[in-house]
């Protein structure tokens, strides 16, 4: 039997000085069509996938596709879920942190999203700042340490103002319309005893690849507040520490960014915080103020519909049956997303307001006592400088 021939295979075309080019032989895809597909990659593998070849270095590196895949992770923002524990080590060694992270969808799927990074502090003294978009802040005895979890990069930042108080009192938020963050300090420097208090306020801006340092501004915060600063519309908010028993007593003190001035915002008319419950958070771009105790089994949460008139609409009221009374003080709204409100109850469950259909739902997945943080978070391509 006669064997059979390979079929032969033509060789690729002589480039103009006769010599063979490999590249022309290599099956290419035009730029649009590989665009369509590395948007939908988290941002550590499309660091990787720079070195696949010129032509996908050039596609991720572009500003465009940058604005591009940041806009479409904004549409599906994930949950991120941090556990903080004390890193095992010899009794004369400084104590550490270890702090994992892990991302969700809001489908309750872990994505792959999952690290550690160490801060060198005990574990004890490592608080979480609220925070929505790329990047996470925390905060100890030791200073304040930003992290991308996009990325895995961690950084501790420049070092803040001492407070003779031993309270940290911060605010992070990403300022869109310039597209960096901004995290706010806010310090006690008093040291005569016969002075109640001496508050002033530093700012430090994060950009993209950028250095950063602290501005103190000249104006000095007029309250002792508590909480964590809440950014919307480039002004900060908190509430103040004074629990508000009648009216005329000041409740809420601002600072806003541009004019770098402090200002008090009156709460909703006719409500009053004896127990000091209040909390603020930012919702669908409007400021917001939970209320839990006022009414038995109820969350109210009022938004600030104007800045200038000191405006306050109830806009939900959330009945809370399903929860037990010493439970309400625990449960934190996070964020408004797709018609829902999603929240944090009491390190125990991911829960979800439906504002239509007025109900609440459980995400599945989630596993009680798994974390001490959760917040919403979307991808992000942000380097840090080398500050």
């Amino acid at each position: 039997m006669k064997e059979k021939q390979p079929i032969p295979i033509p060789p690729p075309p002589p480039s103009q000085n006769g010599v063979v080019s490999e590249r022309t032989a290599e099956p290419t895809l035009p730029d649009d069509l590989i665009v369509d597909i590395l948007l939908r990659l988290p941002v550590k593998s499309l660091g990787k996938f720079k070195c696949v070849s010129k032509q996908w270095r050039r596609l991720i590196t572009d500003p465009r596709f940058n604005s591009l895949h940041r806009e479409l992770c904004s549409q599906n923002p994930s949950i991120l879920m941090v556990k903080k524990y004390p890193l095992l080590r010899e009794p004369h060694m400084r104590k550490c942190t270890t702090v994992d992270l892990c991302a969700f969808n809001f489908n309750g799927f872990r994505k792959n999203h999952e690290f550690s990074l160490y801060l060198d502090d005990d574990e004890k003294n490592i608080e979480m700042l609220p925070s929505k978009r790329g990047l996470v802040c925390f905060v100890s005895e030791s200073g304040f340490y930003a992290c991308n979890p996009s990325t895995q990069i961690t950084t501790k930042l420049p070092e803040a103002s001492c407070c003779t108080s031993g309270e940290v009192n911060a605010g992070m938020g990403y300022v869109a319309e310039r597209d960096e963050y901004v995290l706010v300090h806010l310090f006690d420097r008093s040291l005569d005893i016969h002075v109640d208090y001496d508050i002033g306020c530093e700012v430090l801006t994060l950009r993209d690849g950028e250095d950063c340092s602290w501005k103190v501004v000249d104006a000095n915060c007029p309250f002792v507040v508590r909480g964590w600063g809440v950014l919307v519309n480039n002004v900060f908010y908190w509430m103040i520490w004074d629990e508000y028993n009648e009216l005329g007593d000041e409740a809420i003190v601002s600072f806003d960014l541009e004019k770098e001035e402090f200002g008090i915002v009156a709460p909703p008319e006719g409500c009053f915080d004896p127990h000091g419950a209040w909390s603020l958070v930012e919702l669908g771009g409007r400021l917001c103020l939970v209320d839990n105790a006022a009414r038995p089994s109820t969350m109210d949460i009022w938004v600030l519909t104007d800045l200038e008139s000191r405006s306050w609409v109830k806009e939900y009221s959330i009945h809370m049956s399903a929860y037990s009374n010493d439970m309400l003080s625990f449960i934190a709204p996070l964020d408004y997303w797709n018609g829902k409100i999603v929240m944090d109850v009491k390190q125990e469950s991911l829960d979800f307001y439906d504002v239509e259909e007025k109900k609440i739902e459980r995400m599945d997945h989630l596993i009680s006592g798994e974390w001490n943080w959760l917040r919403t978070y979307t991808e992000s391509f942000f380097s840090f400088g080398s500050k």
